[in-house]
């Protein structure tokens, strides 16, 4: 699973969007306003399934999401 795709789930499941594809334009474009130096398609790499689902579960139905540290935690 990609790494906008695990944002956009959670942003989802918190009731800040209503599709993932809205959540997910949502996503990319924070990433381009706070790293314009940076590549999103570089950055939006898979991450393991398994990892995908913790976070997502961890996540839970956050009252609050900061995507800009969100997006920044899964940098590597």
């Amino acid at each position: 699973m990609r790494k906008s795709n695990v944002i956009s789930i959670c942003l989802v499941n918190s009731n800040f969007f209503n599709k993932t594809e809205e959540a997910e334009v949502a996503v990319q474009n924070i990433f381009k306003t706070e790293f314009p130096n940076q590549s999103f398609h570089t950055w939006n790499s898979n991450i393991p399934d398994a990892t995908a689902k913790i976070i997502i579960k961890k996540c839970g139905r956050a009252s609050r999401i900061n995507v800009k540290k969100f997006i920044e935690d899964l940098w590597e």
